[in-house]
């Protein structure tokens, strides 16, 4: 066999007949050790008993990793939750305060007493924000004359 780097190192003919003859000339002088009675049989069951501990731990782990996904999703969910509720909290304040200041200026601008048209505003802009929010979660709703909107 060529052990110099600096030579080509591709086995010929000659070499692939050496290879083998050594195979088998060791394969000869080394005799495999004497396997116990039953060696196999414990083996096997060795394997199955591994294989079995392996899949209930990886069993242990998703289930445990599935709790803590369960988990993260409650927390995301509450703190949505709480989110939307302090939004909608802030909307209402602020709808309030701008209609305190707008309802005068509007009285006097328009000359209209706005006081008895204010329960009819509010509610359409409850009625708008809930269209918006059923849009945003759910799309527009199929009906015949939305498609026809939606194509112009």
């Amino acid at each position: 066999m060529n052990t110099d780097p600096s030579q080509d190192d591709t086995l010929g003919p000659n070499e692939a007949v050496l290879d083998a003859a050594l195979d088998r000339t060791l394969a000869r002088v080394w005799q495999p050790p004497a396997v116990p009675v039953g060696f196999q049989d414990r083996l096997r069951a060795a394997l199955a008993d591994e294989a079995a501990l392996d899949l209930a731990r990886q069993r242990r782990e998703l289930e445990a990793e599935r709790q803590e996904q369960l988990a993260a999703l409650q927390r995301g969910y509450v703190r949505m939750k709480r989110d939307v509720l302090a939004l909608a909290l802030a909307v209402a304040f602020t709808a309030g305060a701008v209609m305190h200041w707008a309802m005068p200026w509007l009285r006097d601008a328009a000359g209209v007493d706005l006081d008895r048209w204010s329960p009819m505003l509010a509610l359409l802009g409850g009625l708008l924000v809930a269209g918006a929010a059923w849009v945003q979660r759910f799309g527009w709703p199929v009906l015949p004359i939305t498609r026809r909107w939606l194509r112009t």
